[in-house]
């Protein structure tokens, strides 16, 4: 087992997760007609067998170097070379609901942070992490333009978008622990899936979430970011991939082929730092935005698909954080739960 680091303890009610025992999935697609080319790769010669991938948020876009692999048609291409095709879902309710998705069989993989992948593996679904999608993903905090709020010691008193039982509640009660403010002070806003309307709307005087999102409301006029872990690493997080076990037994190469791609992205993204963020622009976000969201460190060695000593201290600090609050159903071996047998396929 890792060694853990020790937090102070904040009590939060824990999340409950429902559970399915409905299992479909990529294992139970139709056969794909298939035959090994001469690299030693899957090569499909008839039906694509669909693969479904979760996200957080609406319309099942993918996020960091996931996002970069599909852009730059790697994930379609190690995919198709395989035998299959990705079919991606998005959910506003983020980890809880992906996690109901997971133990419902409704998905094989999905793209989020390693707290709910550490919870739904606690309460008995079975899914691993099979590769970092980065390595340092960051937070903030933005106060509304109107909330008076220049500082973290203003938050006292305030209403604040902050999900308890999220990465997110942990980044804010470890400022509230450092600012010196209880935490019971604040009114708590559960608005995730709309969150950026609440906090325009002046409904929350502050909302905790990713630091690309804070930027993006920062420069459309909503807010002002007033902390972010841009300067801290030991509240960034890592961004994971993870992966059905039913999913991985059925079908490897769908699994070998994902962690493929995100291996030939993350070889781009440092050999071509300057063209990344042309790939990884959307509607929401700009090239200009991005190069600020990046700006710490535009190396892009944290997209490299890795269990690194950095990540593991992402994962021991946010399994901490879970046995502390009464968030898990029960102990997890951190090293049993990373899975390298796809990371060893590609690094050979």
């Amino acid at each position: 087992m890792f060694k853990i680091k020790n937090l102070k303890k904040i009590l939060i009610p824990a999340l409950v997760l429902t559970l399915s025992l409905t299992l479909n999935g990529c294992g139970k697609n139709t056969a794909a007609d298939s035959q090994k080319n001469s690299s030693g790769n899957t090569q499909n010669t008839g039906e694509l067998k669909t693969v479904k991938i979760a996200t957080p948020g609406q319309g099942g876009v993918l996020i960091e170097n996931a996002l970069l692999a599909q852009k730059l048609g790697y994930i379609d291409e190690e995919l198709k070379a395989a035998g299959y095709k990705a079919e991606y879902m998005g959910f506003a309710q983020a980890g809880p609901a992906i996690n109901e998705a997971f133990a419902a069989g409704e998905i094989d993989f999905a793209v989020y942070n390693e707290l709910p992948a550490m919870m739904a593996k606690s309460n008995g679904i079975d899914i691993k992490i099979i590769s970092t999608v980065t390595q340092d993903y960051n937070y903030a905090v933005i106060a509304n333009k109107d909330s008076g709020i220049t500082s973290a010691k203003d938050l006292s008193g305030k209403k604040v978008i902050a999900t308890t039982g999220t990465i997110l509640y942990k980044y804010f009660a470890d400022i509230c622990r450092e600012n010196n403010i209880d935490i019971s002070s604040v009114e708590l806003v559960n608005a995730q899936a709309d969150a950026n309307s609440v906090l325009a709307s002046g409904q929350a005087d502050a909302y905790v979430t990713a630091y690309s999102t804070a930027l993006q409301l920062e420069e459309a006029g909503t807010g002002s970011i007033i902390e972010d872990t841009t300067g801290n690493a030991d509240e960034r997080t890592g961004i994971i991939l993870a992966a059905r076990q039913e999913s991985l037994s059925s079908g490897p190469d769908a699994a070998a082929a994902l962690v493929k791609a995100l291996k030939k992205a993350a070889d781009f993204a440092q050999k071509n730092p300057d063209d990344v963020y042309g790939y990884l622009k959307t509607d929401n976000y700009t090239e200009d935005t991005l190069k600020k969201i990046y700006s710490y460190d535009t190396s892009f060695s944290y997209f490299e698909p890795a269990f690194t000593d950095i990540y593991k201290s992402h994962l021991e600090n946010q399994y901490e954080f879970a046995k502390e609050n009464k968030l898990l159903g029960g102990d997890v071996d951190l090293n049993a739960f990373l899975d390298n047998t796809y990371l060893d396929q590609v690094n050979k």
